[in-house]
């Protein structure tokens, strides 16, 4: 397997904002697997000479509504090139991906650890180099911040897993300049992780839905958002990812949630419209019924 010979592996850097260790090591789950760990926790994983390969159920998720959502505007021509912004590197999993299919695109991607981008392209290159931002994401798109004003065709957000997360990055001031950094007709996703009973999470959609109602907007947010996930975190059964997706200024289609909801991976859902809206409010907490696909 020279791949993964030629790696030199396991690698490793201290990151000078947390104090945290980085590591690349390899992961025996697949057949040129390397995962990225922080502080002990795995991030990412990389399947080194085929980044069109997502193992992790989040990601694939996401995926699906790049192609379906967003395939025409990432595939589009023309002097100016699809941006995408990716708020948090990790070891660039999904930048990856989208060089591979949508090998047109320009990157810019952002991250507070000022090492963590420079350790992981050292070892693990791309084919092209996104542009590189070192920042709080918070900030950078503040007013006065690095990337205050800008806007992109898509805007994925990977910050944070859980209600640990620091309230910088969970407030409603966040979504909403998130949001606009999302050009008409774009379209941004979220990673968001829960445990049961899932509340923290139902209060970061709802406030995002309230967001994408905001001014500019028409129409009811919940038909311009969805929310994927596996059954059983949807159901509140256990912890796990779900994967948040809003197109601005463009409502989703059934056609498109039906084809986001056929790719998988199963079992699992995705909710749209009323099933939403009723999921993420806590006076609703019935589980919406579930939708044919």
């Amino acid at each position: 397997m020279p791949a993964r010979d030629g790696l030199g592996l396991p690698r490793s850097q201290r990151l000078s904002f947390s104090g945290s260790l980085a590591e690349l090591h390899r992961d025996d789950l697949t057949e040129d697997g390397v995962v990225l760990s922080i502080g002990g926790a795995e991030q990412s994983h990389v399947e080194v000479g085929d980044p069109g390969f997502l193992l992790h159920d989040y990601l694939i998720r996401m995926a699906a509504v790049l192609q379906t959502c967003a395939r025409e505007r990432l595939s589009a021509g023309g002097a100016q090139a699809p941006q995408i912004l990716h708020l948090g590197a990790g070891a660039l999993t999904l930048p990856r991906w989208l060089e591979h299919h949508f090998p047109g695109v320009e990157q810019t991607v952002l991250d507070i650890e000022p090492e963590l981008v420079e350790f992981v392209l050292d070892h693990l290159p791309m084919r092209t180099r996104p542009h590189s931002l070192i920042a709080d994401a918070a900030t950078a798109i503040a007013p006065g911040g690095v990337l205050h004003g800008r806007t992109f065709d898509v805007v994925v957000v990977d910050l944070f897993n859980s209600a640990e997360a620091p309230g910088r990055l969970t407030s409603a001031a966040f979504h909403s300049r998130a949001f606009e950094q999302v050009a008409p007709g774009g379209l941004l996703l979220m990673n968001l992780g829960d445990e049961p009973p899932m509340d923290f999470v139902r209060a970061q959609v709802a406030s995002l839905l309230d967001t994408w109602a905001g001014p500019g907007d028409s129409g009811d947010s919940g038909d311009a958002a969805l929310l994927s996930a596996p059954a059983d975190v949807l159901e509140a059964r256990a912890e796990g990812n779900l994967t948040f997706a809003a197109r601005r200024s463009a409502p989703l289609e059934q056609t498109e949630l039906n084809a986001i909801w056929a790719a998988g991976p199963h079992p699992g859902d995705v909710l749209s419209g009323e099933e939403l809206h009723q999921w993420a409010r806590p006076a609703t907490r019935g589980f919406p019924r579930k939708t044919s696909h």
